[in-house]
């Protein structure tokens, strides 16, 4: 099992890379801006090209939690980083930082919830529907 550290190691090398050579992250919609680590997990703030923004809280193997980006066993930290990052594309280029999608507020902060679908959706039935064709570990369970 990958180690907390070695990802968030493998995150912060990524937002580095990012913030010293300018947008070299161009394939992606969306920027982070802050990274806050706490135990377990790491709390992200995402801003789409367009402005719209959310933080997000994703949990870290130490967790227990699903991990529900990972399509594949990641081969090391990097791997892991990388499949996050398609999942937050995915979810962002879908709208995800827009209406439509569930927000909690704490402390100021508007976050955006995982969901074993994507980012939990507003609209009850359609969350429920997904979550029940998604299944509690998300589509690539097995592989967290």
């Amino acid at each position: 099992m990958l180690k907390d550290h070695e990802i968030i190691v493998a995150l912060r090398k990524v937002l580095q890379q990012y913030r010293s050579t300018g947008p070299a992250l161009t394939y992606l919609d969306y920027e982070i801006d802050d990274l806050r680590v706490g135990t377990g997990n790491v709390d992200v703030e995402l801003r789409q090209r367009d402005g719209h923004s959310a933080r997000l809280v994703i949990q870290l193997p130490s967790s227990g939690a699903p991990q529900f980006w990972l399509y594949a066993t990641p081969a090391n930290a990097d791997d892991w980083v990388g499949q996050l990052l398609l999942w937050i594309d995915e979810e962002v280029f879908t709208n995800g930082l827009m209406e439509g999608r569930a927000r909690t507020e704490r402390d100021g902060d508007s976050y955006v919830q995982a969901a074993p679908y994507g980012w939990r959706l507003v609209d009850a039935r359609e969350h429920e529907r997904l979550t029940e064709a998604a299944g509690p570990e998300g589509w690539y369970s097995g592989w967290g």
